[in-house]
């Protein structure tokens, strides 16, 4: 398998960058995001929107049409997220997690990959693992406290 640069998918550099610049201005205005995995994750997710969103004119229609609506889903995991609603962080993993298994189903058979690609799936992993591990960080200490008990 190789990888490529491609030079068309270096705007999605820019919108990694600008939708995390945008997510830790929301996050610091945001009064209810008090939490280390908020402050990190809604970053990560506008990142991966961002990124997202930026190749729309890049590719072709089926996949400007995808692109387009992972970007508002992640979008709109980050509004509930700063709704305070817990069940954003199943959005927080579930799309990440759906964007990467369909990069690596579809993408590296048909398109060969590319090292923008491969860094917008390392931000998505970031995003996954930032809002898992306080719910496993809870679990492991509940379940060391029961057993103590």
């Amino acid at each position: 398998m190789a990888v490529h640069l491609i030079r068309s998918y270096l705007v999605a550099l820019a919108g990694l960058g600008i939708g995390a610049a945008v997510g830790l201005i929301l996050a610091l205005a945001f009064r209810r995001v008090r939490t280390w995995d908020t402050w990190v994750t809604i970053p990560l997710l506008l990142a991966a929107a961002g990124a997202h969103i930026g190749l729309i004119p890049q590719v072709e229609a089926q996949r400007e049409v995808l692109f387009g609506l992972y970007g508002a889903a992640l979008v709109g995991t980050v509004i509930v997220a700063l709704a305070g609603l817990a069940i954003w962080r199943v959005g927080a993993v579930v799309f990440p997690a759906g964007s990467i298994a369909a990069y690596f189903y579809f993408a590296l058979p048909t398109h060969q990959a590319d090292y923008v690609g491969l860094i917008v799936k390392l931000v998505e992993l970031a995003a996954i693992c930032a809002a898992l591990v306080p719910m496993l960080a809870r679990e492991r200490s509940y379940g060391g406290r029961r057993m103590a008990a």
